[in-house]
């Protein structure tokens, strides 16, 4: 039987009346079915090829997966995961990186209408270890993302962008948590999106600087476009210090097409739906095509375009 779970919790809590301390779902926990385990050692030095994992719930109800992922120290590898749910899904990746190494992790979220995608990713990075992680919400079902790092060796960085469009009666809920533990260790976190219709968003930023994490520098910033009357946007800045010499900051910008927007849009001949489309793919499409991947950018592509009913649509120039 079904009961309310909470997930996407914050660190530390806030005032309960603003409804960010987590987020809550209808989970069966009792039948859930539970993949086997999948665990990948990646080889040492610089991998020639990328890493592909495709995640399916394969039709059950309710289903959960777990990944490991371990990079060997002095190691490069790219990973790609692409997580297509049909119901409600739970994929948890584990990532580990040792010293000296890098990983750059591109993740696809398209759940189906009326599906649910819950990620968890955590994160360990030892000394001088660079994790940058890409991640695109696409899907028409209900999104839940859940980031940890721990930058636990010196020197060792995280950079995580994000994009998403919400539509429909869609939910979007966005948990980014960066544990600073490492001397001079930098995070850097990017949220960009837009909302239309009735969909309801919430982005939880956090970063926290530990004690003996001086040095340490992280920042975080989103950008909203809000595209309808009735979309709902929440964005939870916090930083919490336990250290003296370190630099935190966070912004946000959050706002509409303005009519300035909308007149340059209609001098060109673009009609006001058809530009909030080129608006709300434009942070989506941008992380597409930094992922530097052209099988995995194409698809991001097709999805948005499914997503906006903008297939075998181009976009005019502006």
């Amino acid at each position: 039987m079904s009961e309310m779970i909470s997930i996407n919790k914050l660190p530390t809590r806030t005032w309960n009346r603003l409804s960010v301390n987590d987020a809550k779902i209808a989970w069966d926990e009792e039948n859930t079915a539970l993949l086997a385990d999948t665990d990948i050692q990646c080889a040492h030095g610089r991998s020639p090829s990328p890493v592909r994992l495709s995640l399916s719930d394969g039709g059950a109800s309710f289903t959960r997966k777990r990944v490991r992922l371990s990079v060997p120290q002095n190691s490069s590898v790219k990973v790609f995961v692409d997580c297509r749910p049909e119901n409600s899904f739970n994929t948890i990746l584990d990532l580990t990186v040792g010293k000296n190494s890098d990983v750059k992790l591109a993740l696809r979220a398209e759940p189906s209408h009326g599906g649910i995608c819950v990620n968890k990713t955590t994160v360990r990075c030892d000394e001088n270890a660079k994790v940058e992680m890409i991640t695109l919400l696409v899907g028409d079902g209900d999104v839940y993302l859940d980031n940890l790092a721990e930058l636990v060796g010196d020197n060792s960085l995280l950079k995580s962008d994000i994009a998403y469009i919400g539509c429909g009666g869609q939910a979007v809920d966005m948990n980014v948590v960066v544990n600073h533990f490492g001397k001079n260790t930098k995070s850097e976190i990017n949220a960009a999106g837009a909302l239309k219709d009735s969909a309801k968003k919430v982005f939880r930023g956090s970063i926290d600087f530990k004690k003996g994490s001086s040095g340490s520098v992280g920042a975080e910033n989103e950008t909203v476009l809000m595209l309808g009357d009735n979309v709902v946007n929440k964005t939870v800045p916090l930083i919490l210090c336990a250290e003296e010499n370190v630099d935190g900051s966070h912004g946000a910008t959050i706002g509409e097409l303005d009519r300035d927007t909308l007149f340059y849009f209609e001098s060109r001949g673009i009609d006001k739906e058809t530009a909030e489309n080129i608006m709300a793919r434009a942070a989506v499409e941008r992380l597409a095509h930094l992922v530097n991947d052209e099988e995995f950018s194409d698809e991001i592509l097709h999805a948005i375009d499914r997503k906006l009913g903008t297939e075998g649509e181009n976009d005019n120039a502006v």
